[in-house]
């Protein structure tokens, strides 16, 4: 895999500003659905850290396709290949870069996607950036497939975290038309017990259901994620570009499909009044302490000590097997196009733990920018 090395060196050396995020904690993505590996480099961790690659595997695991009959029928075993950053099992300061092989690839299934873009895809906007040398097979570097690299640099920044007594807890909380009300009370691990990732066995069953409805209408459904971190203290963020909701949601919605984020009560707040949503405070054993968390967490782009709590909203799938119209980019007139190839039917499922180990980047990243982890070795 030399050719993979080479690509990784190159990213480290000439890395597009638009495929890295991040300022103290950095990190870039690489590579296309279809293409030989995708990858990523995660540089800024500090040297020392011992890295559990089981830990890697269990939330690689959980976004990996073709594990059941509501999840695409791609099958990737997802291995993650750590080439440098850690030697003998810790980090030694520079950048962790890693690829993940592509092994299951049937570009055929998408040759008409070269003229024909799929609506409410990025098919279209690919070509209209990139023309039409983009890579349109898959989605190209535009597709969910991209996600599989921030899933493994989130594991490793969630294991520096949870080690500073931060948690972070996702679950889903509506497919469909079937939604969860109430809050579980659950850690990590709970919501991955259930098919939907719904924690509710009675909701689980019936937005299963619903699932197996629409897969059979030959269409796709919807979803939310609900996301609670716990574990960090008062003053992590900046007040303006820099905030944890600013930052939080810049990476949200750099998910495929991902098309809304609110933190707390969020769109709530439009149809309530000031006195039924204000987060009085009161003084508890020396501190400061809030008696309700409408604002989830932050205020004025700062944490509070409260929980963050954040929900994104997660569009259905535009890869569907009924007829739609597009249009044909060879002759500039209208068409239509039957979708091929292997997609999930609700990609919520599979973006839950991209959302999850997504936001453990962030998090990690205003941490060391804050100076509350300690100095980052150059």
């Amino acid at each position: 895999m030399a050719g993979i090395a080479n690509l990784i060196i190159a990213r480290l050396e000439y890395g597009n500003v638009s495929f890295t995020t991040g300022n103290s904690i950095r990190f870039t993505v690489f590579g296309e659905s279809h293409g030989p590996a995708i990858g990523g480099v995660l540089d800024g961790l500090p040297s020392g850290f011992e890295i559990n690659t089981g830990e890697i595997a269990k939330w690689m695991d959980r976004r990996r396709p073709g594990q059941s009959e509501i999840t695409t029928r791609r099958s990737e075993p997802d291995t993650v290949k750590i080439i440098s950053g850690v030697t003998e099992g810790y980090t030694n300061g520079g950048p962790v870069a890693f690829y993940i092989e592509n092994s299951d690839v049937m570009s055929e299934h998408y040759s008409e996607l070269e003229y024909k873009p799929r609506p409410g895809h990025a098919d279209i906007t690919m070509y209209e950036k990139f023309g039409k040398h983009r890579p349109y097979a898959g989605g190209g570097f535009a597709s969910g497939r991209l996600t599989a690299p921030l899933v493994a640099a989130g594991s490793i920044c969630m294991q520096v975290l949870f080690s500073h007594g931060v948690s972070i807890i996702s679950y889903i909380d509506r497919i469909g038309g079937v939604s969860m009300e109430n809050t579980p009370a659950c850690d990590q691990d709970y919501p991955y017990t259930f098919k939907t990732r719904i924690p509710d066995t009675a909701v689980d069953t019936e937005a299963h259901a619903a699932i197996i409805r629409a897969m059979g209408e030959g269409d796709s459904l919807g979803s939310s994620i609900q996301t609670i971190v716990t574990g960090i203290k008062p003053g992590v963020g900046e007040p303006f570009f820099n905030s944890v909701e600013s930052e939080i949601a810049k990476m949200m919605f750099s998910i495929p499909g991902i098309k809304g984020v609110e933190f707390g009560k969020g769109f709530g707040f439009s149809a309530s009044s000031g006195s039924n949503v204000k987060d009085e405070m009161h003084v508890e054993d020396g501190g400061i302490r809030f008696n309700a968390n409408n604002n989830g967490g932050v205020l004025g782009g700062i944490s509070n000590g409260m929980p963050i709590t954040f929900r994104v909203a997660v569009k259905p799938t535009s890869s569907i097997r009924k007829e739609e119209n597009t249009v044909d980019l060879r002759s500039m007139t209208n068409s239509t196009i039957r979708i091929q190839g292997r997609h999930d039917p609700c990609i919520g499922i599979r973006a839950l733990p991209v959302v999850q180990t997504s936001t453990a980047i962030v998090l990690l990243d205003l941490l060391f920018a804050g100076g509350y982890l300690g100095r980052i070795h150059s």
